[in-house]
């Protein structure tokens, strides 16, 4: 399996230790509860490596861009990150995405995962294929860097005393370049939590360097490593999706992701198909639902109204800071609606009374982002 570049760091604090997507990670260091709390009350650092980088560079760097995302590109000032999806040519979400722009005629394309089991890069090879005649440079380097994701509203005091950077500066879904421990990154203000953070992108060599700094330094706001059960857990409370939540060929409207297309910015892979299938008319919806009993429902359990099947769950987990366990799951758009009783027939057949509740559940004004 493939290993960070902070993994030998990681594994000197005893993790309990799991494979995602072909990847060895840490499924938590104490306790999922306690590693989310630490989150929305202190502060939490996760070893986002698994992620993806490629950069695009020269002068149709930006057509290239264009061509393989839903969102406009073209606004983005330099520094600006912007949330987006890639779709198949069927219209259906291949990839969600943040895209940094870097300089005039550079961006940086971070994808969920560096690879798949089977060391695919759907994103970088969706790029070769559409570069056609461009001018273009594409380079994955992916396996030369290190991502840490800082989380937590006492994220930013902790960063401000080992970086360069004037974080007063640093707005919600921009990034800038600087020292983080007198290791060059680039820091961005994104996460995966709901919570204020910051993620740092790092040459590998530097892991160990940064790791030890973030730890030395953490210890007065009261630090917590955290693991990918803790980061579930955080991001279901915020209605935030996996790949689980867009599989089967779903499109950005039906996950709730309608506002990051933009069909008047001109052609891009999966366009026309789109603008058909939104012209014909989605018979479902992504919706959150929150379990009364304790179960903590399964990928593809059944969502049943009425006791009659109407939809599926696609992830849950037990959300921590709301005392109850939550799931995304489509069902028909009659029944999306806040407050729908519902249950959750488990894989043993047993049932288990849920509703529908609002997505985000967890602060859903996005204050604590901001």
């Amino acid at each position: 399996m493939k290993r960070s570049p902070f993994f030998c760091d990681i594994l000197a604090h005893k993790p309990a230790l799991g494979a995602a997507q072909g990847w060895e990670v840490a499924n938590h260091f104490t306790s999922p509860e306690q590693e989310h709390h630490a989150v929305r009350q202190r502060v939490g650092l996760f070893d986002w490596s698994t992620t993806g980088e490629i950069e695009v560079q020269g002068p149709d760097a930006l057509a290239l861009v264009q061509r393989v995302i839903v969102n406009d590109a073209a606004p983005m000032p330099i520094g600006r990150v912007l949330y987006t999806t890639m779709l198949n040519p069927d219209g259906g979400i291949m990839s969600d995405i943040t895209v940094y722009r870097l300089a005039e005629q550079h961006y940086l394309l971070m994808t969920a995962w560096g690879s798949n089991a089977q060391n695919a890069r759907p994103e970088y090879e969706r790029l070769l294929e559409q570069r056609g005649k461009l001018d273009v440079a594409i380079t994955d380097v992916s396996s030369g860097a290190g991502l840490l994701a800082l989380q937590g509203p006492q994220s930013k005091a902790l960063l401000s005393e080992l970086t360069t950077l004037n974080l007063d500066e640093l707005a919600y879904m921009w990034a800038a370049r600087g020292q983080v421990a007198g290791v060059r990154a680039l820091v961005s203000r994104t996460g995966y939590t709901g919570e204020r953070g910051y993620e740092i992108l790092i040459p590998a060599e530097h892991a160990h360097d940064l790791w030890t700094a973030l730890l030395d330094a953490g210890q007065k706001y009261g630090l917590a490593l955290c693991g990918m059960t803790a980061a579930f857990s955080l991001r279901i409370e915020k209605g935030y999706i996996m790949r689980f939540d867009f599989a089967g060929g779903r499109t950005p409207y039906e996950v709730g992701l309608g506002w990051t297309v933009k069909l008047d910015k001109g052609d891009f892979v999966g366009r026309e198909a789109l603008l058909r299938r939104k012209e014909a008319g989605f018979t479902e919806k992504l919706v959150c639902l929150a379990v009364e009993d304790s179960y903590v429902p399964a990928a593809g359990d059944v969502i049943l109204h009425n006791g009659a099947p109407a939809g599926q769950v696609t992830s849950a987990a037990f959300g921590y800071t709301i005392g109850k366990p939550l799931a995304l799951g489509y069902v028909p758009l009659a029944l999306a609606q806040v407050g729908m009783a519902v249950a959750v027939q488990g894989k043993d057949g047993r049932l288990h009374p849920a509703a529908l509740c609002r997505r985000p559940l967890y602060d859903p004004e996005n204050a604590r982002l901001r």
